[in-house]
């Protein structure tokens, strides 16, 4: 199995679209971002953890497939 890396962008909460915002600016725990389509105000924290939730379904879904794939070739 490779090393695989996922990119899960961060959507609004209200209208799930991806968030985007100023690559120079760092984000961290208690900040609020802003949603350029519906304007609502999302919590930083409550967004990393839909995200990592989102990518161990990911990894969780990559594994399983993996996994498949090689007892199929092990049992050919």
């Amino acid at each position: 199995m490779e090393n695989k890396q996922f990119n899960i962008p961060l959507k609004c909460l209200f209208c799930d679209c991806e968030l985007q915002a100023d690559t120079e600016k760092e984000f961290s725990s208690g900040d609020m971002l802003k949603c350029q389509e519906c304007g609502e105000f999302n919590d930083y924290d409550a967004l990393i953890d839909v995200a990592s939730d989102e990518g161990k379904a990911l990894a969780e879904d990559y594994a399983k497939s993996e996994i498949k794939k090689m007892l199929k070739k092990a049992f050919k």
